[in-house]
């Protein structure tokens, strides 16, 4: 072969493999996941890297203590996270399928657990959590009652 001929294909193969990792690249940028938790209460979106972008709350949440919108936020930004990295990887995999690189992207995706939602009581009542591993608030103490003035110290304290 010509060496002519094996520069320009090693050009041609270069500039195809330039062009297909621009491409790559603008579609990972351009991936987001975007997920609502099954009770409806959390709408998460994240990035291409997992990290959260946007959160949006239902009125929804007013059904659940603290502790129980905590576990259906992050169950969902969980779920969300593992979503996008399939996307991502979905992206990658036509050049990168069966290689150790691609096993190595894919060893990252979260594994996520269908974790069971938290729920109101079935009286309806709310379900709380009444404090966050701190002891109870102490009872405010009663305001002090002015002293009456004494003749001895000339109307009460200098330090009003």
């Amino acid at each position: 072969m010509e060496p002519e001929r094996m520069i320009a294909d090693l050009e041609a193969r270069a500039n195809d493999l330039a062009r297909r990792s621009e491409e790559m690249q603008q579609q990972i940028q351009q991936t987001s996941a975007t997920l609502r938790s099954p009770d409806g209460a959390v709408t998460v979106t994240v990035a291409p890297n997992g990290s959260l972008q946007h959160i949006e709350f239902s009125p929804r949440v007013g059904d659940f203590s603290h502790v129980q919108l905590g576990q259906v936020v992050m169950t969902t930004v969980r779920r969300a996270q593992a979503q996008a990295a399939s996307q991502v990887a979905a992206i990658v995999e036509p050049e990168f399928g069966g290689t150790e690189a691609m096993d190595f992207l894919t060893s990252f995706i979260p594994q996520v657990e269908e974790e069971p939602p938290p729920t109101p009581a079935e009286d309806g009542s709310v379900l709380r959590d009444t404090g966050w591993g701190a002891p109870p608030p102490r009872p405010a103490r009663p305001a002090a009652r002015p002293a009456a003035p004494d003749d001895d110290d000339f109307g009460g304290s200098v330090l009003r």
